[in-house]
């Protein structure tokens, strides 16, 4: 067992500004981010390659509309969004505005999304316009328009919703925005807050979360050459510190497919680039009924639990490193490397 120390001085105040900032000063057409095959069946936007410099872009401009709305600092940003581009943009977006992201579930019903407005005091609100059979834009200005409190609502994608202000076409297009005026306090102290659909919210330090990318990238040994492949739906400590922060950290590619596809799964994994394969624990017996997990790209299997696991099996699964991922405590990650049989 592996448990992560907490956060060394040195990584106070680093997060996704520092880290995307690296990775523009040595690689800014790199493409990072990749969409899964065939995005658009799901959310309407073809998935495309998305690199430092596009990110930097999006989120500046983001950034520059979401400083419009003039919201006290530390005000929230209710995001909500599948793992992928757009919740990366808008985390990036709301921390450069001098705002606190809060991730919300996509299975969060309208009551439960209604009493997280309620609570958020002035706020603006991010959200993609479809996801599978869901409208999260929708959604959010349904709420927002009940509490009062959103001062903006935002939406990616095509048919965004009246009430609603469509990002595609301002964060893409060469038009001026007035540039954010830059937070009193730097962008990787104020954290994120991840509500994870089951009452628990969880408050989380970028330090906290560069700490736990750091202790993966030392286990895993993800190179620049890698990718790391997330099936995680939902955000929460462990989906973001084994998804976008391993990658960024590692200059490895991140791929998040957003909705789970198994054909969108076996196709991330078909270029025959190294990957890292991110997925709850729940579905781990399936990966391996479907032949993921001895699938020859696999280098590391990365299974997050929802609670302390039980006793695993060793189980020798060729090349493939199994890590068993939880949190306990305030942020501290546990990473339990499975014993190979007849080890």
């Amino acid at each position: 067992m592996l448990p992560l120390r907490k956060p060394e001085p040195d990584l106070d105040g680093i997060g996704l500004e520092a880290l995307v900032s690296v990775a523009i000063a040595t690689r800014p057409d790199h493409d990072f981010l990749r969409e899964p095959a065939r995005r658009d069946i799901w959310s309407g936007v073809a998935g495309l390659p998305l690199s430092f410099a596009g990110l930097d872009q999006r989120a500046r401009r983001l950034a520059s509309l979401l400083g419009m709305s003039r919201l006290p600092e530390r005000s929230k940003a209710l995001i909500l969004a599948p793992m992928g581009s757009e919740q990366l943009i808008a985390i990036l977006a709301a921390l450069r505005a001098g705002l606190q992201p809060v991730l919300l579930p996509l299975s969060a019903g309208s009551h439960a999304l209604q009493g997280l407005f309620d609570a958020a005091g002035p706020c603006v609100a991010i959200a993609t316009c479809r996801c599978g059979d869901l409208e999260p834009a929708r959604m959010l200005r349904d709420a927002a328009a009940r509490s009062f409190n959103a001062r903006l609502v935002c939406g990616f994608g095509p048919d965004v919703p009246d009430g609603v202000v469509p990002l595609d076409s301002i964060i893409v297009s060469n038009k001026r925005l007035p540039d954010a005026p830059a937070p009193a306090s730097p962008p990787g102290l104020l954290g994120l807050v991840a509500e994870t659909g089951d009452g628990i919210r969880q408050t989380m330090l970028e330090a906290e979360l560069v700490a736990a990318s750091v202790a993966l990238a030392r286990v895993t040994r993800v190179g620049t050459d890698a990718r790391v492949l997330s099936t995680m739906m939902n955000p929460g400590f462990c989906a973001l510190a084994s998804g976008p922060y391993l990658a960024l950290l590692s200059g490895a590619e991140y791929l998040p497919l957003g909705l789970f596809s198994l054909s969108a799964l076996w196709a991330g994994l078909s270029d025959g680039r190294a990957a890292t394969l991110v997925a709850p624990a729940g579905i781990e017996g399936a990966l391996r009924a479907a032949g993921i997990v001895g699938h020859e790209t696999v280098r590391n299997l990365l299974l997050v639990h929802r609670s302390v696991p039980g006793r695993m099996s060793g189980r020798d699964d060729g090349p493939v490193r199994v890590f068993d991922l939880h949190v306990r405590g305030r942020n501290e990650l546990v990473i339990r490397a499975r014993e190979r049989a007849g080890a």
